[in-house]
């Protein structure tokens, strides 16, 4: 499997994420949103709690779905079992996969009925406004809020919040992608995790996070 997945990473990998997976292909400096520097062990997103290694199901998914509004493409083509060779293969990367077990993942309610209602969005604004969104995405969710310019990932890469009136978010865009992102937060990013807020609260904040697409097209509540 180390070797079929090392075969793989060549063709598919290795031109953004490099030799030796620290994120410095030949590819990269072209790149705005720059490739995961495996030999951290740090991944932005996942399942698990901030801190931990993400699940080979979260690894999975990045592979499966790509990263939209990034240079990261799906692989929905490239057969399951070698996305789990190329899986095996960028864990050697990191010395954190031999010595930490990683945590089980977070378990994640199904989606309310009453998500994207009126009264749903509502309820989100405030907990938009009270927890502090606006200081990184912006009163209107444009990205564009007072700390947007000055944020870095753990890696010294310059980040731009989320533009939620775009809809395009690179763990996914629906309701539960949205929910896991908000519990878990995006690791190695000024983004933080939201665990501590009630799951109604989190529903909330998904609707209204929803909402600021559905404005833009005019569809405003």
């Amino acid at each position: 499997e180390f070797e079929a997945g090392r075969r793989l990473f060549d063709d598919y990998c290795i031109g953004c994420h490099g030799v030796k997976g620290d994120g410095k292909g030949k590819g990269a400096p072209l790149l705005v949103v720059k490739p995961r520097d495996f030999t951290s062990g740090t991944f932005k997103f996942k399942s698990t709690p901030m801190g931990s290694l993400p699940t080979d199901d979260d690894l999975m998914r990045t592979l499966y779905r790509g990263l939209p509004g990034s240079a990261m493409p799906a692989f929905p083509l490239v057969p399951e079992q070698e996305r789990y060779a190329v899986i095996a293969y960028i864990k050697h990367f990191s010395e954190r996969w031999s010595k930490e077990k990683p945590q089980p993942a977070l378990v994640f309610p199904p989606v309310p009925a009453a998500v994207g209602s009126v009264e749903s969005v509502k309820r989100g604004k405030d907990v938009y406004a009270n927890n502090g969104c606006a200081v990184c995405h912006g009163d209107e969710g444009n990205g564009k809020g007072l700390a947007a310019s000055s944020l870095e990932d753990v890696w010294g890469h310059s980040v731009k919040p989320r533009n939620f009136q775009r809809g395009i978010y690179r763990a996914g865009g629906e309701p539960a992608d949205l929910f896991r992102t908000i519990s878990t937060g995006v690791e190695g990013t000024p983004m933080p995790s939201f665990g501590q807020l009630s799951e109604n609260e989190r529903w909330d904040l998904v609707s209204y996070l929803m909402n600021f697409a559905a404005a833009r097209k005019g569809g405003r509540r």
